[in-house]
């Protein structure tokens, strides 16, 4: 991938999620667990290239039961994956320049990822346009969106009728 794109060369669709821990206090904060990201080609809906990856949180113990429950990570799971600023290069040629889809990104995943390059000291990824599908979804589903698990292709004809 070119190291240094522009946004205006840039067409592709990242549709990307995240699975974190779940803060048992105030205060504590979230880690990301697991980043996944698609690239689709907007105008034929093609899967040009993925990437997953577990992520090390700087403290295994932040995995507490609740987090496991929700998404069925485990301490054992992450302990010998790369830590964040490991695979911080991949997430941002990704996601920087793109249009960015995706289940609740907006006020979840786009947040935890400006909080992860931080964290690093590392400007964090911009996005060209977001698609965010719990708004699309709550007008037809109301307050259930926001609990739906979404599927790729739900996301997928959802990016088609923006791009007619």
């Amino acid at each position: 991938m070119d190291p240094t794109p522009t946004s205006d060369n840039r067409p592709e669709i990242c549709f990307f999620d995240l699975e974190t821990t779940v803060p048992q206090r105030r205060g504590q904060g979230y880690s990301i667990l697991e980043f996944g990201a698609i690239l689709v080609c907007p105008k034929r809906l093609l899967e040009l290239h993925s990437y997953s990856s577990l992520v090390r949180p700087d403290d295994v113990s932040l995995i507490s039961p609740a987090s496991v429950r929700c998404n069925g990570i485990t301490g054992e799971a992450v302990v010998s994956a790369p830590s964040f600023s490991e695979i911080a290069d991949e997430v941002h040629d990704l996601l920087h320049g793109r249009v960015w889809a995706g289940h609740n990104i907006v006020r979840f995943d786009c947040v935890r990822i400006r909080e992860a390059f931080e964290k690093i000291g590392r400007a964090a990824p911009e996005p060209k346009g977001i698609i965010d599908s719990l708004a699309l979804l709550t007008q037809r589903f109301g307050r259930r969106a926001g609990n739906m698990k979404v599927f790729l292709f739900l996301i997928k004809t959802s990016a088609f009728f923006l791009f007619l």
